[in-house]
């Protein structure tokens, strides 16, 4: 409770959403779970006092007062206060004191009556029976009997037998004075209490508070059977504990879960320690029965049904829709669908009554309904979209850069992700044709869009309904609504825009998991025939409305000039590239979120802010409306042998891009975004295996290139032997040297590299060297493959160790049938699975590079030799000390205007030097800083300001304040360096700044935003 009280809600929402995560992925508990209670330290001797206080009769006396309100759903009795009251309960149990004269008489002085309970021991007093008890309410609350005084001698007498054995406490909401007056008062003063006479005639003026009354309420319940009821209750099922539950009790998945784990935890512990306590426990499970309040009938009743109660009912008239649909519509197929067999009516039905009965309900954090998301009122994930350069300023080093500190240091980005794709890409588009260059490399290194969620879900309409009260709020907020901008209404994390969900099943479904055992011809023309089947425009609902909506949300995220890469700006063309991209960055960032790999396996905290399997829905729709000519179409190339056209002229017509030189994970990407969703997982596998067959062979290619010649030659002639072997097709050997003879045609391929080869070398390529450099050089595919199918189909990511993630990853995507024992005994190559003839397919792919007459030889093997491992990003080095970068950069000139700064800035992302509110450096009413966060991070800059040592961010319109890195010997910030301390570099603070910049997390954690206006 403490923590609701000094940490944010949306810090405690976070957390417990993480919890639940867990919980579900492992199988521990599938409901909403209570937040765990840290685990008990064994308490200081010189404290043992305090747990006289867990067996105390008032302590007892509000417990079981507190256990009947929660039954009986009294108000302001929250889930908080019965959680606390089993902590109590349970902490009484796990502390008992030892039986003594001491504890006969202990030393709290209590003002309570020997009738409730007759000790202090908690154990024993659970199943101690209540049976009346004397409140003191107000004249309206519903407890109060309007009953007559006993007319006979005999119901006297029995009347006041009762009044006598009946407890004084409250069991309505009080006030703590009233409370405490109930609970004081001694045995005399309650049997002088009489019951006041009738005042239901009275007259009382109006605005006077109720008078109080006594009455006696039977209760016959102990706190045992109280908690049995509560189980019950909480449940929702009649005997939801048998009698036989204690005979076997599970007490290792107690440690986790809500009220009734908690409950059943408490049960079992207190039955384990007392056998008069399991024989009560059997006998009330066996007659239990529903509350009865003390009064029936009442107005209050209606008023009182709980909220979960209410939503109870909405989803068994939600389930009673559903299931008149799914008959009205299996009654239509069969009247209006009689030509088809009755195998393919099977298969309808089959699919129809997966699709109903897995459908996926979302709650609406807005109106608190539950149900499934629909073409004419959909719901979706509130997510935010922002522009990300993260991964453009990828290494391959995996040592961060220096920042310069003289002139005689400088920073060099040629070896940067983006540049390297860029540089890739003009080059292609230099000597290819343009519509078959953008299908062969993806962009959003700089400038992708980035989509993350905090899990929770609303209705269109409703978001619409919430965005109209965020306008007409008066209150100065630090967003912008006229830009789509809000928060999260339940965790208020920031947030742009919202994702629709799709409706009908979620990933769990089974019936497109199932294999058919089709041969591999089989699903390749089954692939082929579902790539050139046209793609259709969605029916115009609210659903494809919102869609179109958030498609041009994401377009508008990032600037133009990242989005526009082809010689026809505006072009589909650019449109495909730009779609396509997206699917790619999402994977790519959530990847560098799990650590560069998969071994860790299981949820992270990037799983829980990924939204991919509702972005590729998105995308998936909207790309449905391309269709690539079936004569370009590179799934023709990559399981056929096609023959090979003449070009008239280089001028009139250009070459396609060679396979060899097209990125494999972008033609994942496009495969499975143009075709029909959802895909079936075994014509998924089967594009899996195809495009690893091309980027092996790619992995030959570049690796033929860094040997000597004398090393080439020996191979070909060992790779010679090979060939007539069984499997020669699953052999590197006899596949590296094909793939050398073939691409020696073309004595240019390999001519660059003969001065390197003239140099006497010590590295010998062994057949483990080459096996462990093939097996690097395809791991990013398989991560990119295996994390997609992660999302799409839900299959588990199993954590492995990293000398063993590429057979994992080829088990977990059908390449292998099982992992080999010991796994380094792994064998890339007996993962191929060739369509046709390996050796003849090896052979059209080098032709292609081979025929390239028109290229300089550098340029070809610049893109054969294409490296696609990138190490983790990472901000700039810094000094330990700060006076070293004050003392050069606080009168370095600037680079644009040739002049000292007044307040110099320096970007710790790239490490540029610039003006900080610079009139001299403003362009078109643009200062430098947000000018360099636009070029630099796609709006997104992490400046250091050398004269007051702080760091500023810029996200997009707004900016805030982030603090120091650099703190004196006493751990603290000398903010624009007044107290002239020597500043050190805290590394846990830099680290922490790094990991908010990697995570696209600086929106959430950071709350003091302003507009900047251009002016820094």
């Amino acid at each position: 409770m403490v923590v609701l009280r000094t940490v944010y809600r949306r810090d405690v929402q976070s957390a417990m959403d993480r919890y639940t995560a867990f919980l579900k992925q492992y199988g521990i508990h599938t409901g909403n779970p209570w937040p765990p209670y840290k685990e008990r330290t064994p308490l200081h001797p010189c404290y043992k006092g305090l747990i006289r206080l867990l067996h105390c009769k008032t302590l007892h006396i509000v417990i079981f007062t507190l256990l009947y309100k929660i039954w009986m759903d009294h108000q302001n009795m929250s889930e908080h206060v019965l959680c606390m009251v089993l902590y109590l309960i349970e902490l009484g149990l796990d502390n008992q004191v030892q039986d003594s004269k001491e504890d006969e008489e202990p030393c709290i002085e209590e003002h309570c009556h020997d009738s409730w309970f007759p000790g202090t021991n908690l154990l024993s007093n659970l199943h101690h029976i209540i049976n009346f008890v004397r409140v003191r309410v107000p004249e309206t609350a519903p407890e109060v009997k309007r009953e007559t005084p006993p007319s006979t001698s005999a119901e006297a007498s029995s009347y006041g037998q009762n009044l006598r054995e009946a407890q004084v406490f409250s069991l309505v909401a009080e006030r703590r004075r009233k409370f405490q007056e109930i609970i004081n008062r001694n045995n005399t003063e309650a049997a002088q209490v009489v019951r006041p006479k009738s005042s239901s005639t009275r007259w009382v003026s109006p605005g006077t508070p109720p008078q109080l009354v006594t009455e006696i309420l039977e209760i016959r319940e102990s706190m045992l059977s109280l908690l049995v009821k509560l189980h019950q209750k909480m449940s929702s099922k009649q005997n939801s504990l048998s009698p036989s539950w204690l005979e076997e009790p599970d007490t290792g998945r107690h440690a986790h879960g809500d009220g009734i784990t908690a409950i059943e935890r408490i049960l079992t512990k207190a039955a384990t320690r007392s056998c008069q306590i399991k024989r009560s426990i059997q006998d009330i499970c066996g007659k239990v029965c529903p509350p009865v309040p003390p009064k029936k009938n009442s107005p209050s009743d209606k008023k009182a049904l709980d909220k979960e109660e209410r939503r109870q009912r909405a989803r068994e008239r939600q389930q009673k829709l559903l299931a008149e649909f799914a008959s009205r519509q299996k009654s239509f197929m069969e009247t209006a669908m009689d030509v088809e067999s009755p195998e393919t009516e099977a298969a309808m039905d089959l699919g129809t009554s997966e699709v109903m009965e897995s459908e996926v309900l979302y709650d609406c954090v807005i109106c608190g309904q539950s149900g499934p998301s629909t073409e004419d009122r959909p719901t979706g994930l509130v997510v935010l979209l922002q522009a990300s350069s993260v991964l453009g300023h990828r290494c391959k080093s995996k040592q961060p850069k220096q920042l310069p500190t003289s002139d005689e240091e400088h920073i060099y980005h040629a070896d940067t992700c983006g540049v390297a794709h860029d540089v890739r890409l003009t080059l292609m588009q230099q000597f290819f044709k343009d519509s078959s260059c953008l299908q062969s490399i993806s962009i959003g290194w700089d400038g992708g869009v980035y989509v993350q969620t905090c899990g929770h879900t609303l209705h269109i309409d409703c978001h619409k309904s919430y965005m109209e009260s965020l306008r007409n709020d008066q209150v100065l907020q630090g967003f912008s609504v006229d830009k789509g901008e809000f928060t999260c209404p339940l965790c208020r994390q920031f947030a742009n825009s919202v994702l629709p969900c799709r409706p009908g099943r979620g990933t769990e479904a089974s019936g497109w998991h199932t294999p058919t055992n089709k041969a591999t011809s089989v699903l390749v023309k089954e692939v082929e025939d579902l790539q050139e089947k046209l793609g259709l425009f969605p029916t115009e609902s609210n659903l494809s409305k919102e869609m179109e909506l958030v498609i041009k949300d994401i377009k508008n995220t990032t600037q133009k000039k990242y989005m526009d890469y082809g010689k026809n700006p505006g072009s589909p063309d650019n449109d495909f590239l730009f779609m396509y991209s997206v699917a790619r960055t999402n994977l790519e960032l959530e990847l560098v979120h799990r650590g560069g790999n998969l071994c860790s396996g299981g949820a992270s905290a990037a799983a829980k802010r990924s939204c991919l399997n509702q972005l590729f829905h998105v995308l998936a729709m909207h790309m449905r409306i391309y269709s690539i000519d079936s004569a370009y179409n590179p799934w023709t190339k990559l399981t056929q042998i096609v023959q090979r056209k003449e070009a008239d002229g280089f001028d009139e017509e250009r070459p396609e891009v060679p396979m060899l030189f097209r990125d494999v994970p972008s033609l994942l990407i496009i495969f499975v975004l143009t075709m029909p969703q959802p895909l079936r997982k075994e014509r998924f596998i089967c594009v899996i295996k195809m495009l690893f067959n091309l980027q092996f062979t790619q992995a030959l290619a570049a690796l033929s290139t860094k040997l000597r010649s004398e090393e080439r030659h020996a191979w070909v002639t060992s790779g010679i032997l090979k060939k007539s072997a069984r499997n020669s097709e699953k052999s590197f050997e006899a596949l590296l040297s094909h793939v050398i003879s073939e691409l020696s045609k073309d004595k240019s391929v390999y001519k660059v590299n003969r001065e390197e080869t003239t140099m006497p070398s010590s590295s010998v390529w062994s057949p483990q060297s080459i096996e462990f450099s093939l097996q690097q050089f395809c791991l990013p595919f398989l991560r990119l493959s295996c994390l997609l199918q992660h999302h799409l189909y839900g299959d588990n990511l199993t954590g492995c160790l990293e000398e063993e993630e590429f057979s994992t990853l080829a088990v977990c995507l059908g390449l292998l049938p099982s992992a080999p024992q010991p796994p380094s005994a792994v064998h890339s190559a007996s993962c191929l699975e060739w369509p046709c003839n390996a050796f003849d397919l090896v052979i059209q792919w080098c032709e292609e590079v081979t025929g390239l007459s028109h290229m300089l030889p550098e340029q070809s093997l610049s893109l054969l030799v294409h490296d696609p491992q990138w190490a983790a990003p990472r901000l700039l080095r810094l000094p330990d000390n700060y006076n070293i970068i004050f003392q050069y950069y606080h009168r370095k000139a600037c680079t644009a205007c040739k002049k000292v700064p007044k307040d110099p800035a320096l970007c710790l992302v790239c490490g540029a030097f610039v003006c900080l509110k610079g009139v001299c450096c403003k362009h078109q009413g643009t200062c430098e800083c947000v000018l360099h966060s636009q070029h630099c991070g796609a709006a997104t800059g992490i400046f250091l300001l050398i004269n007051a040592s702080v760091i500023i961010i810029i996200r997009g319109h707004r900016f805030c304040l982030w603090g120091s890195v650099y703190l004196d010997a006493h751990g603290e910030e000398d903010r624009d360096l007044r107290r002239g301390k020597p500043l050190f570099l805290c590394e846990e603070r830099y680290q922490v700044l790094e990991q908010q910049w990697v995570s696209h997390t600086f929106d959430h954690i950071n709350k003091r935003w302003g507009p900047h206006y251009n002016g820094l």
